[in-house]
């Protein structure tokens, strides 16, 4: 019997003609940690370093510790502002806002480094740096915060969230287009300071913002950025720097705006951008490559693709593309949009959470993407059949 662990309830779907010659008629999901206290509201889970627990994340602010030896779940830092301790500017959660992404350093044992992306209590997005012990399961330092960046959101959805190291040691932040509904700000083919839109209809004035109103240039981007080094005081194309141009990260020198490349005085942060609402996306182990999970507005769920090599920007097509149709937005004149690799309608799922290529030890299984909705709970396969080639695009099946 050929089994995956599953973590969320999910019903499986898979397209038959992209993979029946790849899964095995005999593949089942089965519960992660089946007698282990529940969870409420699990948004990830990973591990880290060589200790053997699986950390978990809630959307309500809780990161824990599962043993699923002895089927023990301790809590390392709870920022609910009922039952625990909120981190300092705040913390919220609900609806799409909560602690939305973590990321441990690739040198987690020697450092205990552990990355959160939550929404602080303004509902802006916070990255910020704690240490946890070496004990196990392990404690975290909450006067070991380092806050590393804050982007200003310009409505309570569509923030993104999802952190992740790369195969090249970066890190890699995602930023949903700031909401409501169709980009009303524009954030999505924003690249500089001076393109924020505040005067768009439903879209908030600038005054509204009490943290760092360039920040919001970020938006519907995926961002690069390297934080085992700073950024000085001075003058810089850093859009969540400080009020002096210091920052908590440096920029990666192939950044392909780093410097003043590409498009004058665009945020070097962005590698790429023509993002929606990147929920979540990951790294193939073996090859390296970029897949992003993006949510539609109405009519399809995307998963975009970025093959692991040179660094050159992308946009991926959000607010003039969704999926491989057309939207009702405008794109950057003379951009080269890039569709994705698939997409599928909405009545087929609403929220797509992107997935994982396998890597495991099922022969049959190796290299094929498994995704998912959040929404629909189905789970799909696709197997790619040359570099950035996937096969048929999944569909309403069941």
């Amino acid at each position: 019997m050929h089994s995956l662990t599953r973590f969320f309830s999910l019903v499986v779907c898979c397209s038959s003609a992209a993979v029946a010659q790849t899964v095995p008629p005999d593949l089942m999901l089965t519960d992660f940690c089946p007698s282990c206290p529940n969870f409420t509201t699990p948004l990830g889970i990973q591990q880290a370093g060589t200790s053997g627990l699986y950390f978990v994340h809630e959307q309500g602010g809780a990161l824990k510790a599962a043993n699923t030896k002895t089927n023990t779940v301790s809590t390392i830092v709870n920022f609910n502002n009922g039952s625990g301790t909120p981190p300092p500017g705040g913390f919220s959660s609900g609806g799409e806002r909560g602690l939305l992404g973590v990321a441990f350093h690739p040198l987690f044992d020697s450092n205990g480094f552990v990355y959160l992306s939550y929404n602080d209590g303004d509902g802006d997005t916070m990255l910020a740096r704690y240490t946890l012990s070496a004990a196990n399961p392990p404690q975290i330092n909450l006067g070991s915060r380092l806050e590393i960046l804050a982007v200003d959101q310009d409505f309570s959805n569509h923030n993104g969230g999802h952190i992740a190291f790369g195969p090249d040691g970066y890190l890699y932040v995602g930023l949903g287009d700031g909401g409501d509904s169709n980009d009303p700000c524009q954030r999505a083919q924003t690249l500089t300071p001076a393109e924020i839109v505040n005067s768009g209809s439903g879209c908030p004035a600038d005054g509204s913002f009490g943290g760092n109103p360039n920040s919001r240039a970020l938006l519907g981007s995926l961002l690069r950025i390297d934080v085992d080094a700073t950024t000085p005081v001075g003058a810089n194309q850093l859009c969540a720097a400080n009020s002096d141009g210091s920052a908590n990260y440096a920029i990666p020198a192939d950044n392909p705006f780093a410097g003043n490349a590409g498009v004058a005085n665009a945020c070097d942060e962005i590698l790429h951008y023509g993002i929606r609402n990147p929920w979540r996306f990951s790294f193939d182990r073996e090859t390296g490559d970029l897949l992003i999970g993006d949510v539609g507005q109405g009519a399809r769920e995307e998963i975009s693709f970025k093959a692991f090599g040179a660094i050159s920007a992308t946009n991926f097509g959000w607010d003039c593309r969704e999926g491989f149709i057309a939207a009702s937005g405008s794109c950057r004149a003379g951009d080269t949009l890039v569709d994705p690799v698939m997409d599928y309608p909405r009545n087929a799922g609403t929220s797509t959470t992107g997935g994982y290529v396998y890597r495991g030890p099922i022969s049959p299984l190796r290299g094929v993407y498994f995704f998912a909705d959040f929404n629909s709970r189905r789970v799909w396969t696709a197997t790619q059949t040359a570099p950035g080639v996937f096969g048929p695009q999944p569909t309403n099946t069941n």
